[in-house]
């Protein structure tokens, strides 16, 4: 498949690069600093700004599918432990910007004019209303929504926009991430049961996101858990 990647430079979409590779399909990486990226074999880098509407049709044009790793500057999951410190998640956290949700929108705006069926959007486990956690991984998220409800407000406007959709959508919301090993070993589907607060490699991450553009049939227009 001809797969393209929003946010191809963060924690999450350098290892969905990667793995979309991996598995031998054709990539095109979307970023606002496309110099970072080095380049690969059945690898096109574009420039794009998530902010600029106009721009992002051109980009994806020709895709199958867009899978959307964008999000604040940890790109990570609010309130949890990943590896590039705990002060910038925080950060990022409780400010957290509009990039979520003024940037979804202009990406379904481009799947639509440039004819893209699918999209794959990368959430957070933050947005569960814990039915299917545990009693004391529910009491925790309840904490972890009230800490950083402006991250948790940001993504779910994200999330609401993608659900009124009408493309072949999935989202998935990952436990917190980490830069450990992948392992291939995780649990994810729609109501899987996860630990939250639990690190689940980036890698591992972006092997869900890939399932999610290329295979899983089951899982589309669901919100996928995927963690320990």
């Amino acid at each position: 498949m001809k797969i393209a990647i929003i946010g191809a430079t963060g924690g999450t979409g350098r290892k969905v690069v990667e793995r979309a590779l991996e598995l031998g399909h054709e990539v095109i990486a979307v970023a606002r600093r496309p110099e970072v990226i080095p380049p690969a074999e059945r690898l096109i880098i574009r420039q794009g700004d998530v902010f600029d509407a106009s721009s992002m049709a051109a980009v994806i044009a020709g895709t199958d599918v867009v899978i959307s790793c964008i999000g604040p500057a940890s790109n990570s999951s609010p309130g949890t432990v990943v590896s590039k410190g705990i002060l910038n998640i925080l950060a990022a956290n409780f400010s957290p910007g509009t990039v979520m949700s003024e940037g979804i929108p202009n990406i379904l705006k481009a799947c639509q004019r440039a004819g893209v069926k699918r999209l794959v959007m990368q959430s957070g486990i933050g947005l569960s209303d814990g039915k299917e956690l545990s009693a004391g991984n529910r009491w925790a998220m309840g904490i972890n929504r009230r800490i950083f409800s402006k991250a948790i407000k940001d993504k779910a406007a994200a999330e609401y926009a993608v659900q009124r959709s009408d493309l072949d959508w999935v989202i998935v919301r990952p436990s917190g991430l980490s830069n450990a090993a992948a392992t291939l070993s995780y649990t994810a589907g729609p109501s899987a049961r996860i630990a939250p607060f639990r690190p689940l490699p980036f890698a591992d991450c972006a092997d869900c996101l890939v399932r999610a553009a290329t295979d899983e049939p089951t899982w589309v227009r669901k919100i996928v858990n995927v963690g320990r």
